[in-house]
């Protein structure tokens, strides 16, 4: 089989340089023909990327979820398979897809038959995991900043970080086509389960159900908030009288003009609208 090889260099702040020899190695062995890109940027990456997509059987990404968010925005839509070897910080896409950090394991899956993925769709784009807004934006800005510490931690230090500047945001909701009115300190709008480095924010979330989920957390003090943040890696969160979830197929957010990530990418800013993309993305090895 040939794959197309993309990797990113400064994902994980430099270190991904590690795993791709070892990537190299693991699919020669298991009989791939790899052409390997090592394109400059993410926009020049996206570029070579859509120039294969439907003509390229299958098309592998080294790097964290923003070559995900690259690749996806990419092959919407295309045959092309995309494989995924985690490199990054975060590695939520990786997570969520029920894929392997373990090189060898998650070459072997990278070959495997692909599973359909549902995508988020905006003005802005597709995105993967999650589209969001509030303090979880106010986090992940802080987090890359944090250019010498390494793993999923650091997202957790800088949301204690963030915590003293914890906002509360007016929005509207429109949810295939009922309002809700809310007080926000953060918002989500999930394909996925994870997302700020394992946090697992969209528990009932599934990747190819035709939906997207939506969580509101707030409005919260600090002091509760702060509370809530540990029991999000468990999605215990849920439970609490702080959050309200939602599940819907075309989603409006209305408000506020502040900004919106999706897999850790600048997404737009409110007000937005989101569309699930139902079973759009083809992912080698899936399983969720």
């Amino acid at each position: 089989m040939k794959v197309n090889l993309f990797f990113n260099p400064a994902a994980a702040a430099g270190r991904s340089a590690m795993r791709l020899g070892a990537t190299l190695a693991h699919l020669r062995t298991l009989g791939a023909q790899v052409e390997l890109h090592r394109p400059p940027s993410a926009q020049a990456a996206q570029q070579e990327m859509r120039e294969l997509a439907g003509v390229a059987e299958r098309l592998i990404v080294v790097g964290g979820d923003g070559m995900v968010h690259q690749a996806a925005n990419a092959l919407l839509g295309s045959s092309t398979v995309l494989g995924i070897i985690s490199a990054g910080t975060g590695n939520d896409a990786v997570k969520s897809l029920g894929l392997s950090g373990d090189i060898d394991e998650a070459c072997q899956a990278a070959l495997r038959d692909p599973l359909a993925i549902d995508m988020i769709s905006s003005g802005a784009g597709v995105a993967v995991t999650i589209a969001t807004a509030g303090f979880s934006v106010s986090v992940n800005d802080r987090a890359n900043e944090m250019k010498r510490m390494r793993g999923s931690a650091k997202y957790t230090l800088s949301s204690l970080m963030t915590l003293p500047k914890l906002e509360t945001h007016e929005l509207t909701l429109v949810l295939d086509g009922r309002q809700f009115d809310v007080e926000a300190n953060l918002v989500a709008v999930a394909n996925t389960q994870y997302f700020g480095g394992g946090m697992k924010i969209a528990p009932d979330a599934e990747v190819n159900n035709g939906k997207l989920d939506v969580v509101v957390i707030g409005p919260a003090s600090r002091l509760a908030f702060g509370a809530l943040l540990p029991l999000v890696f468990t999605g215990r969160h849920v439970s609490s009288s702080y959050v309200q979830t939602h599940r819907a197929a075309t989603i409006e957010i209305r408000g506020e003009a502040i900004d919106v990530r999706a897999d850790g990418e600048p997404f737009g800013t409110l007000p937005s609208s989101f569309v699930v993309k139902p079973k759009s993305l083809l992912v080698a090895g899936a399983a969720v």
